[in-house]
């Protein structure tokens, strides 16, 4: 039997509403099913502005077109973090400034913030690894009295909350992803919820390829004209068909993703106690994206992938940090003692989650990790 690390939710009607899309023949952005799917977003995250992009690396992108990053501008991030995280400010002429995460949750250290930030810190990119944050509240008071801006990179926070409140909608923007990797998707797809009511109209010109399009077709503006910097950032009204049907289920896909998440715990919970691994206890309501354990050392994660592997299970590691990186070695790095980027990397192990995996399958992955640690 194998198990593959993920399968692609599907709820049944994305074809109903792809149909729908064909027999209007409009295809293009901000169409039917774009506002649609942004309505959903809004009710779901209380962002009141949801725009509905490419990917999140495109919401990324316009975030850093919004607020104007210039060269030698500094953009603090976490150094374990995907590289659109990075790039998305890079290609802007941003330097970075990379600093640790916290091992209790995988996110920027906000307790070495304050020496990462200097007078040309433009921006605190915060990233929300598998739906999870610490101690947002305390990022957010320090950007607002620096006057730096904060973005939410919550590519994995598709209904994950701190506080009963939507990860992503703390800082300036939010940025989240529908690729197919994650809870529910369209393929490619994502979106960019502003909390800024100041850069909405920025924004709007830089999704319409740096153009007053929008404006013009709500009869706002006689002229339809160049105004800024933009680029092709929508998202095809096929896309968001699609994404519409996965957005419908949204809470059961959480719910379903949770119980075998719990599972998980409760298999390895012995071995936890003995000190064989390690996994997360969150006080944030996360959405189950991602279900890891640590180990002891990467020697330890290379043999228990292998033996997974050999038993047809797919688990896999995750981020190689970017400060160690051909392209992030050449900027600054701030941590305490231990590189925790480096360390954490290297003892991670993600196992399958997904909709379509039964308790029996995680009870099987369970039972071989059990054996692992106890032949």
């Amino acid at each position: 039997m194998k198990i593959p690390f993920n399968i692609p939710y599907i709820s049944g009607n994305e074809v109903n509403y792809i149909n729908d899309v064909i027999k209007t023949q409009s295809y293009s952005s901000a169409g039917k099913y774009n506002l649609l799917c942004e309505k959903e977003l809004s009710e779901l995250t209380t962002c009141e502005n949801v725009r509905l992009t490419g990917s999140a690396t495109a919401a990324l992108e316009i975030a850093a077109l919004a607020i104007d990053i210039q060269p030698g501008d500094e953009v603090i991030l976490p150094s374990f973090t995907y590289v659109t995280t990075a790039n998305a400010f890079v290609l802007r002429g941003a330097k970075l400034v990379f600093v640790d995460i916290n091992p209790n949750t995988m996110c920027l250290d906000e307790g070495l913030l304050k020496k990462a930030i200097t007078s040309k810190t433009k921006a605190v990119v915060m990233v929300h690894y598998a739906g999870f944050t610490s101690n947002i509240n305390k990022i957010v008071q320090l950007c607002k009295k620096e006057n730096i801006f904060l973005i939410e990179d919550a590519a994995q926070s598709i209904d994950s909350y701190y506080e009963n409140q939507h990860l992503g909608t703390f800082g300036d923007f939010g940025c989240i992803s529908f690729h197919d990797t994650k809870n529910i998707h369209c393929g490619e797809g994502g979106a960019l919820l502003i909390n800024s009511k100041t850069l909405l109209n920025k924004v709007d010109v830089i999704i319409e390829k740096g153009t007053n399009r929008k404006d013009f077709l709500l009869g706002n503006e006689g002229t339809y004209s160049w105004k800024g910097l933009g680029s092709s950032y929508g998202l095809s009204e096929i896309s968001a068909a699609f994404l519409l049907a996965q957005l419908k289920d949204v809470k059961q896909v959480t719910a379903k993703r949770k119980e075998l998440y719990d599972l998980y715990q409760e298999k390895l919970r012995p071995l936890k106690e003995g000190g064989k691994i390690d996994f997360l206890l969150h006080e944030n309501n996360h959405n189950a994206h991602i279900f890891f354990i640590k180990v002891k050392d990467k020697a330890e994660r290379n043999k228990l992938i292998d033996f997974l592997g050999s038993k047809n299970i797919a688990a896999y590691f995750h981020y190689l940090p970017l400060h160690l990186s051909d392209m992030g070695n050449k900027y600054l790095f701030i941590k305490n003692d231990t590189d925790f980027s480096l360390y954490e990397s290297e003892r991670l192990v993600r196992l399958p989650l997904y909709c379509q995996l039964q308790a029996e399958d995680v009870k099987i992955v369970t039972e071989l990790i059990n054996s692992f640690y106890l032949n």
